[in-house]
């Protein structure tokens, strides 16, 4: 890959000369130096009239903190709330957040399970378009930089996601899954919406079936049994972290072959012009119809085809990862499905990796992104911890991961900080927003999104 994709004259262009608006999750982009508004993910969109500024753009309150004067009506809000509202599901699913109903289930991690990661994936295909240009895709040598960031944001993730999955903790990391998402998408940045969509329509359906048909070729003593066992013996992050390529790719918790679409999908609505109403409001109808047809068709088909039985009959709970087949199908299975039975692909049960899963969950991401996109500008005040908590999703998600192996090491027991660890759940939900709050308003970008941001800009620029 090469900065200049097409000829270009050598002149500067606006990443040359300006600096970056704050971003969320490491993905942002440079503000444009006339007219062009920031995105609260740090994204650029493309640039505006000074008449269309002066109609949507306040007064600057220049009494306010210098994160909160950011925070006007020119900022697509309603991407930081979505992201925010991401990150707290994944806080429910991973420590427990929520009330516990009379049978010992938890009807709010049920609902938040498998959607709250799809919506990060989304929203990460999001931030990848609009650091690209958005609507108006950028081109020749200012495309290449933003395809090397994205790539060099990546390579970092990588071992960040690396390091967390080391320390044992019972999460399942999505970081370094992260890294090959980026790879696999940044060949599509310059794609028109329309093709990037219809990848990921497609790959939502098929994506799913081939992971199923290699996975079964995969079992011991299976055609690829001994390839894959090769592959792993000379993976250095299988040894370190029990985490690596083929994982990233088919069998581990966020594997690219059915995670993919949620990433595409958020590209191509990157490309769309996210301030106009219509398209706000087509992406909550079209959201909540793919959702409502996805979980509609499974509940009809595993009830008219008798799939539960077969599915009791063949239920291992070791490979589940759940004591009871009910509490897979409410809770969700650990990336993938089994694949002694082809019915499997039936069910919608969070992280199934299954194509009504992926359809479903996608869907309500799409809806949820929509609907906030809509509200964003009216409650940006209102929500404001909430896109702080989105703004600093890195930092957020990196900082939840950490306080759990505390916990799980026992290194504030005794202490006077023992009650942090001993009320996990509300330390971290409560941790994240205030923490997030207080930082994005005082200083702005992220204490991991600045290096992060820092380091892939420099890299980028200096890439022939």
């Amino acid at each position: 890959m090469s900065n200049r994709i097409s000829s270009s004259p050598e002149s500067p262009s606006p990443e040359d000369t300006v600096g970056d608006a704050p971003g969320p999750d490491g993905v942002t982009a440079p503000t444009r130096p006339t007219g062009a508004v920031g995105s609260p993910d740090g994204t650029s969109l493309p640039r505006r009239s000074p008449a269309d500024d002066a109609a949507v753009t306040p007064r600057r309150r220049s009494w306010l903190p210098r994160g909160l004067r950011t925070a006007d009506a020119s900022r697509l809000v309603g991407i930081d709330m979505a992201r925010g509202l991401a990150i707290l599901g994944m806080f429910v699913v991973h420590v427990g957040v929520g009330w516990t109903d009379a049978d010992g289930a938890s009807t709010l991690t049920e609902l938040v399970a498998g959607r709250s990661a799809a919506t990060f994936a989304l929203l990460a295909g999001v931030s990848v378009a609009l650091l690209s240009g958005g609507s108006a895709p950028k081109s020749g040598h200012d495309m290449g930089v933003a395809l090397w960031r994205v790539v060099i944001r990546g390579l970092i993730m990588l071992p960040i996601g690396t390091l967390l999955t080391m320390t044992g903790v019972p999460v399942s990391v999505i970081l370094a899954y992260y890294a090959v998402f980026f790879v696999l998408c940044a060949p599509l940045m310059d794609e028109r919406w329309k093709i990037v969509a219809g990848t990921a329509a497609l790959l939502a359906v098929i994506g799913p079936v081939i992971s199923f048909y290699l996975r079964g070729l995969m079992e011991p003593g299976g055609p690829l049994d001994g390839p894959v066992e090769t592959i792993n013996s000379y993976d250095p992050l299988v040894a370190w972290a029990d985490d690596g390529l083929v994982n990233f790719l088919i069998t581990g918790s966020y594997p690219a072959i059915t995670w993919m679409p949620f990433v595409l999908a958020g590209l191509a609505i990157g490309r769309l012009n996210l301030r106009s109403p219509r398209v706000q409001l087509a992406l909550v109808g079209v959201g909540a119809s793919l959702a409502a047809a996805a979980y509609t068709a499974s509940w009809a088909l595993m009830r008219l085809l008798d799939v539960r039985s077969r599915l009791e009959a063949s239920f291992d709970a070791e490979s589940a990862g759940t004591d009871t087949l009910g509490e897979a199908l409410r809770e969700g299975l650990p990336g993938t499905v089994p694949v002694n039975d082809w019915t499997w692909l039936l069910t919608a049960a969070p992280h199934s990796g299954t194509p009504f899963e992926v359809v479903g969950a996608g869907g309500v991401a799409i809806a949820v992104l929509g609907l906030f996109l809509l509200v964003g500008r009216y409650l940006r005040w209102v929500l404001f911890p909430l896109a702080a908590v989105g703004a600093l999703a890195l930092t957020t998600y990196v900082g939840h991961v950490l306080l759990i192996w505390v916990a799980e090491l026992g290194l504030l027991e005794g202490t006077p900080l023992q009650p942090v660890t001993d009320a996990l759940d509300w330390s971290v939900l409560l941790g994240a927003l205030v923490f997030a709050t207080l930082w994005r308003a005082l200083v702005g970008r992220g204490p991991l999104e600045g290096p992060l941001h820092v380091v892939s800009m420099w890299v980028a620029r200096r890439i022939p």
